[in-house]
């Protein structure tokens, strides 16, 4: 408890979904990580990487670089 994840992280959620419209990931995510956090809304809906394989996959390698 108290701990927060220390390695950088990136947020993807869908533009179409429920994080969409109830929250805002990257300032709950942020309050739970010591390193960056990054991410955006994608156009999809829950299931992003099944609607959006190459744009998933994109940032994925880009954020792993």
């Amino acid at each position: 408890a108290g701990q927060k994840i220390a390695s950088d992280l990136l947020v993807l959620w869908g533009a179409r979904g429920v994080v969409q419209r109830l929250f805002r990931p990257l300032e709950l995510w942020q309050a739970q990580c010591a390193g960056r956090v990054t991410g955006q809304a994608v156009p999809a809906g829950h299931f992003i990487p099944e609607e959006l394989h190459a744009q998933t996959a994109q940032a994925l390698s880009s954020f792993f670089r």
